[in-house]
């Protein structure tokens, strides 16, 4: 699980041991930890059939966005189980919602950074989950999730994928493109192209963007069959499939010794499989980049905004933008 890395507190142990006595105290004797992130930590409830979040990062009202979402979500759910939140309690003034297990192990137990070559298993499960992220039909409950720490959806004014994506890029900029522009001194050109590229893609079939999908947030069988996928929120919403592609291809191995060289394995896998052009998941990068290069580090001294800055000013990238 991978929660925001902002807006955090430290899950420090006493703290952890306390929600476990809490659990137990309410009658879930064998309570354990699962998972901890910058944006809260999760418990095993009932082995197998509940777990539950604590919450640090995220307000009840948006909980409720995000119950909503999931429901919406669980209509589709086949061999591929998506969360659903079954209760959402405030308790001692902290969210706690108390949602379905999911079942298979991550992804991620399968994958080294310091991979040779990408895992051909491991792609065709990321393609899978894709597959059938792009069959969700576009919705209301679906769109109504803010991402990247705004207030409100990208939806909010938008009538089409383009002014979405704009809208958040022009609070983004507004935050932060002052020192992405020190990086980037073309900047202006770089965000004008990515304009007309985005204009270009309103006409494709809009599915469910899930935002980060990696290793840890897909769950998998012994054959690396995907049984689940989960942590939507944050950059979940209605959009173009291809965005997820993009994004999924770029952060399959972002840190490795051989990152660039599996960044071209799975591109040109996603762009086989999928049938996504490799200018329009090349051109999806710089969108990503430019969204989300601040986004764990308000003043850009972290591994993700200097790997931003690097996907900016790459010749491929910057081929696909015509730039």
């Amino acid at each position: 699980m991978k929660f925001y890395r902002a807006q955090a507190r430290d899950m420090r142990p006493e703290i952890d041991a306390e929600w476990i006595k809490y659990f137990r105290a309410i009658g879930f004797a064998s309570t354990t930890g699962i998972a901890a992130g910058m944006e809260g930590a999760v418990y095993s409830l009932s082995p197998g059939k509940l777990v539950a979040k604590v919450w640090y990062g995220r307000s009840e009202a948006e909980l409720w966005l995000l119950k909503d979402f999931y429901d919406a979500l669980c209509a589709y759910s086949g061999s591929i189980v998506t969360p659903r939140i079954r209760e959402i309690q405030i308790i001692d003034g902290t969210p706690v919602s108390f949602e379905r297990f999911l079942p298979g192990v991550p992804l991620q137990n399968y994958l080294s950074q310091d991979a040779l070559q990408a895992d051909e298993l491991a792609v065709r499960a990321t393609a899978q989950v894709l597959a059938f992220l792009k069959t969700i039909r576009p919705q209301d409950p679906l769109r109504n999730l803010s991402v990247l720490g705004d207030v409100t959806s990208p939806w909010r004014t938008a009538s089409k994928w383009s002014e979405a994506v704009q809208a958040i890029l022009s609070r983004r900029l507004d935050r932060f493109g002052r020192q992405l522009a020190i990086e980037i001194p073309d900047l202006d050109h770089v965000v004008a192209a990515v304009k007309v590229f985005l204009s270009t893609r309103d006409d494709s079939q809009m599915g469910l963007i899930h935002g980060d999908l990696c290793g840890v947030n897909i769950m998998v069988d012994e054959a690396l069959h995907p049984t689940a996928v989960f942590d939507f929120g944050f950059l979940s919403t209605v959009g173009d499939p291809a965005f997820d592609a993009s994004v999924s291809s770029a952060i399959f191995n972002m840190y490795g010794p051989n990152a660039r060289a599996i960044d071209d394995e799975v591109t040109e896998m996603y762009e086989r499989t999928l049938g996504y052009p490799r200018k329009v998941l090349l051109a999806y990068r710089a969108v990503y980049a430019l969204l989300t290069s601040n986004v764990y580090s308000p003043d850009g001294t972290d591994g993700h905004f200097r790997w931003c800055v690097s996907m900016l000013k790459r010749e491929d990238v910057r081929r696909a933008l015509k730039l």
